[in-house]
C-alpha cells in the first residue's frame, strides 16, 4: 500500500515539473515575441546636404522688378543690395534702385500739360534697412538636398531723388529667400516706399510699392 502511496506522489511530483517547465517556456516565448516582433521594420537613416548661411558674412544681391510710383504708373526698376548678416536671424542692408516714371492720370487726359519733364521722371533711391527673419524654415527638393528658407521682415529709412528733388524716405516690407548653396541666395522681396511729394504747392505723402527678385552671392 505504502509503495503506490509513493508511486503516486512521485508521478504527481514530475507532472507538477513538466507543467512548471511547460508554464516557463510558454512565457519566455510571449516575451520574445513580444520585444522582437514577427516584422522588423528596415529603418534607415537619411543623410542629406543642407544650404546654410552663416553669421558674419557679406553678401551682393542684384533685383530686377515693378515699382509703382503713385499717380505715375508701374514700370520696370532696377536694384541692388549689400547685405551685412549680424546674426542667425538679423541683418543690415544698404539698397539701391533705380526706375523711370510714366505719365500720370492728369497727362494722359491732357497730352499736351506735361507735368515733368524727362529728367525729373528719373526715379531713384537709397536706404539704410534692418531686417529680421520671422519664420526660418526648410524645405527639402529632394531625399538628399534640402534649401534652409526664411520669410523675414524690413524696414529703414533713406533719400528718393524724383521730380528734381531729393526726398527724405522711410521704407518697410516682407520677402522670402532660399539658400540655394553655400554661397548663393534668391529673393522675392515687396516693400513699400514713403516720401512727401510736392508738385502743385502742396506736400502729399506717397506710398510706392516695389516688388522684385533677385539673386544673392555671399563672400
Amino acid at each position: 500500500m505504502e509503495g503506490r502511496i509513493r508511486s503516486l506522489l512521485l508521478n504527481c511530483m514530475v507532472l507538477g515539473l513538466v507543467l512548471s517547465s511547460s508554464i516557463s517556456s510558454a512565457e519566455e516565448l510571449a516575451i520574445e515575441q513580444v520585444s522582437k516582433p514577427v516584422i522588423e521594420p528596415e529603418i534607415e537613416r537619411m543623410n542629406f546636404e543642407e544650404s546654410r548661411i552663416n553669421p558674419d558674412n557679406f553678401e551682393i544681391i542684384a533685383s530686377v522688378g515693378t515699382l509703382s510710383v503713385e499717380d505715375f504708373g508701374v514700370n520696370l526698376a532696377y536694384g541692388a543690395k549689400l547685405a551685412y548678416r549680424v546674426s542667425e536671424n538679423f541683418f543690415v542692408d544698404l539698397s539701391v534702385g533705380t526706375s523711370e516714371a510714366g505719365e500720370s492720370s492728369s497727362e494722359i487726359l491732357l497730352p499736351g500739360a506735361p507735368i515733368l519733364s524727362p529728367e525729373d521722371r528719373k526715379y531713384s533711391y537709397y536706404l539704410v534697412n534692418l531686417g529680421y527673419d520671422v519664420f526660418p524654415g526648410e524645405s527639402f527638393v529632394t531625399s538628399n538636398t534640402t534649401f534652409n528658407t526664411a520669410l523675414y521682415v524690413i524696414a529703414g529709412a533713406g533719400n528718393t531723388t524724383f521730380a528734381g528733388a531729393d526726398n527724405f524716405t522711410f521704407s518697410w516690407g516682407f520677402g522670402y529667400r532660399v539658400v540655394a548653396s553655400s554661397f548663393i541666395t534668391a529673393y522675392m522681396d515687396v516693400r513699400n516706399h514713403s516720401f512727401n511729394l510736392d508738385l502743385f504747392g502742396s506736400a502729399k505723402r506717397t506710398n510706392n510699392m516695389e516688388i522684385s527678385l533677385g539673386v544673392g552671392f555671399y563672400f
